[in-house]
């Protein structure tokens, strides 16, 4: 469906499934639907949403896919239409509805990897749109407002959930249904929709995005599939042929999803020594979903990088993009204090 109108602003929006776009058994359906794996036609979706009067709305079904069957593919080929719908100069920003799961990924991909300065917007639900009190029609409406926004210009990948707007560096999914799930990790929101539809925001990224990256620029080069990378959990009591069998699998780089503030128990610190030794890029970083994992002196003789403040999804897509980009151990450690 297309609206169009010489005089106002033009947001695309791309859906891609997930429970924005999902249908349960009935109205009172906000968990089995996810077994349903019913994803709405556009005819039956439509109906349901509430578009802005003053904003003309392009959409276009780019997927039927729940979140979670998200990967590197499927980022790519986002990438590729969020590039060719912003040369287009009429449109002012980019809403992608996008399933929860792993929505915090798929923005911190494109955030680091799509060359644009029009506003791209994720945004979700945490309930279908056929549910009473869903959230899904306000999350919709609200990211479209905060597409079409001028303010919103160049601050790279944004979210837009539950009001808040959120920056694609921060956001982590704190909830598992809740309908303020989605968070700013660490340094708050950038801003607010409030109950007028209207934009407000107080502050900006600082850390390289979109236009200010070299993997922007690069990443169509780059192999497909990205170097491989895993995420190790740590516990007490571990085996260290955890991180060993990642290493014989084949893992490039290693994130340590270790015991705050960034421990590992003695027998893990040798495996990861040993992974280092062998030319594996490991970086460290923590079970904690708040706090920053600040580089140690004691890292610098045994080759391990700190994560800063990102996640852990965040931290496995910034190290499998940095190794792509030919970067050693201090070239990787120089990424994750500038992005």
């Amino acid at each position: 469906m297309t609206t169009a109108s010489p005089t106002r602003r033009r947001v695309a929006i791309l859906l891609t499934g997930g429970t924005i776009g999902s249908g349960g058994h009935d109205d009172l359906d906000r968990l089995d639907y996810v077994d349903l794996a019913k994803v709405l036609t556009d005819e039956e979706a439509l109906p349901l949403y509430r578009l802005p009067d003053d904003v003309d709305v392009e959409l276009a079904r780019f997927a039927r896919i729940r979140s979670n069957d998200a990967d590197e593919a499927f980022w790519r080929r986002l990438r590729a239409r969020i590039v060719e719908l912003a040369a287009d100069p009429g449109i002012a920003g980019i809403v992608v509805a996008h399933g929860t799961a792993t929505l915090e990924e798929t923005a911190f991909f494109l955030h680091l990897t799509v060359p644009v300065d029009v506003p791209v917007v994720l945004t979700g639900a945490q309930r279908p749109p056929t549910a009473m009190g869903s959230d899904a029609q306000w999350n919709l409406l609200g990211a479209i407002r905060v597409a079409a926004s001028t303010e919103a210009r160049g601050l790279g990948v944004l979210v837009a959930m539950d009001d808040r707007i959120l920056t694609a560096r921060d956001v982590l999914k704190s909830s598992n249904h809740g309908l303020d799930a989605f968070r700013a990790r660490d340094h708050g929101a950038l801003g607010d929709v409030d109950a007028y539809g209207d934009v407000w925001l107080y502050r900006t990224p600082t850390r390289r995005h979109t236009t200010g990256t070299r993997f922007a620029a690069e990443v169509d080069d780059y192999p497909t599939p990205l170097p491989h990378v895993e995420i190790v959990p740590v516990w007490a009591g571990m085996s260290p042929s955890i991180v060993d069998r990642a290493v014989e699998a084949g893992a490039q780089g290693l994130v340590i999803a270790a015991m705050p503030p960034g421990m590992t128990p003695s027998a893990v610190e040798d495996a990861v020594d040993r992974a280092i030794a062998a030319g594996v890029v490991v970086v460290q970083g923590s079970r904690a979903i708040t706090g920053r994992v600040a580089h140690r002196r004691a890292w610098d003789e045994r080759g391990l990088v700190g994560s800063d403040t990102l996640s852990l999804p965040a931290a496995r897509i910034l190290l499998s993009l940095a190794l792509a980009s030919g970067m050693d151990r201090d070239g990787v450690q120089t990424a994750f204090a500038e992005h």
